[in-house]
């Protein structure tokens, strides 16, 4: 037979204690209490018990426990990262992501080179969805990761930030060095597309001619996106006729 249900809407000390019942039930039933009572004072115990959580709803419903009180949980889930497992700064970076507090992108920063790629992964998430634009340089540093998933990850993240991120990656295409992130930030162009990436369409005709073939197709694909601005379009038709290279043709040929 079931344990009946116990009310925990005015017994915080009570629901607390729950949260390490057997039951993952019952710790539900007395996280959903504790996150309608929004108690500051209770994070600090709150998010030590959510590192510990072997239930993702019930490891979910505590995030929304702890989103109740933004500060206290962000100063729980800060002090935690740089002492936790993976798995601790795991769930802390994805609590500080949910916060979206700005006054946490300093420590979040500090994991986006992490040795272990998923909490790498995981802060470039959180700085993106906190979505303070002064990231997007930290952000743009690391564009031309070889590793085909934090490729990816990296620029799920940067195109979040939209048209803000797109002067700051149009200069990357232009300068760096390194042709995998020249053809990195050609392929976030790509990703953002129409409307916001419109003002890189000069930045990627230029690269259309780029000395790195993978680098003339990514800005290819790039302005295939951002053919309602004439630019684009003229840009295309000029390599879909001139271009050496018969991908870029291709492409351009088919965009048009």
């Amino acid at each position: 037979m079931n344990e009946p249900r116990k009310s925990f809407a005015d017994d915080p000390p009570a629901a607390l204690a729950a949260l390490v019942h057997p039951d993952k039930d019952m710790r539900q039933h007395a996280a959903v209490a504790l996150g309608q009572r929004a108690d500051p004072h209770l994070a600090p115990r709150i998010a030590e018990l959510l590192w510990q959580e072997p239930d993702f709803f019930v490891r979910e419903t505590l995030t929304w426990v702890l989103t109740r009180t933004p500060e206290a949980a962000a100063d729980a889930a800060s002090s935690v990262l740089s002492v936790g497992d993976v798995n601790t700064r795991l769930q802390a970076l994805h609590l500080l992501s949910k916060l979206s507090d700005p006054n946490t992108v300093r420590v979040v920063a500090g994991f986006i080179d992490d040795v272990d790629t998923r909490v790498a992964d995981k802060a470039r998430w959180a700085l993106a969805r906190i979505a303070d634009p002064s990231v997007i340089p930290i952000l743009v540093d690391r564009l031309g990761d070889t590793d085909q998933t934090a490729r990816d990850a990296m620029t799920t993240a940067l195109s979040q930030f939209g048209a803000p991120a797109v002067p700051t990656i149009g200069t990357a295409l232009r300068t760096a060095e390194d042709p995998s992130v020249r053809a990195h930030a050609a392929d976030v162009l790509c990703f953002i597309g129409a409307p916001g990436a419109h003002e890189a369409a000069p930045a990627l005709a230029d690269a259309l001619h780029d000395d790195h073939p993978d680098v003339r197709l990514a800005a290819t694909l790039a302005l295939r996106e951002l053919t309602d601005y004439p630019a684009a379009r003229e840009a295309l038709r000029e390599v879909s006729l001139s271009s050496d290279d018969p991908r870029v043709r291709t492409v351009a040929r088919l965009s048009l």
